[in-house]
């Protein structure tokens, strides 16, 4: 197997298990949705999409229609 598959391979699994994680401890009352909302607005907010920090409106729609959704099985 390529270095270039193997790694996304990869990727695609810490992706699966980092959700199932998230899941898990939302499940356990560790996490609130509130909680995984906001540490995911952080995390979008750190992505440098156009080639600047996002701005909030930004982040908060990336959280909204495409990070909670694969989290907390939403919509």
């Amino acid at each position: 197997m390529n270095e270039a598959l193997a790694a996304q391979r990869r990727g695609d699994t810490d992706t699966l298990v980092l959700q199932a994680l998230v899941r898990k401890l939302v499940a356990k009352g560790v996490l609130t949705q509130d909680d995984v909302r906001s540490l995911l607005f952080d995390a979008a907010k750190q992505m440098n999409e156009v080639g600047s920090e996002q701005t909030d409106q930004a982040a908060w729609c990336m959280v909204d229609q495409d990070l909670a959704p694969a989290f907390l099985r939403e919509g």
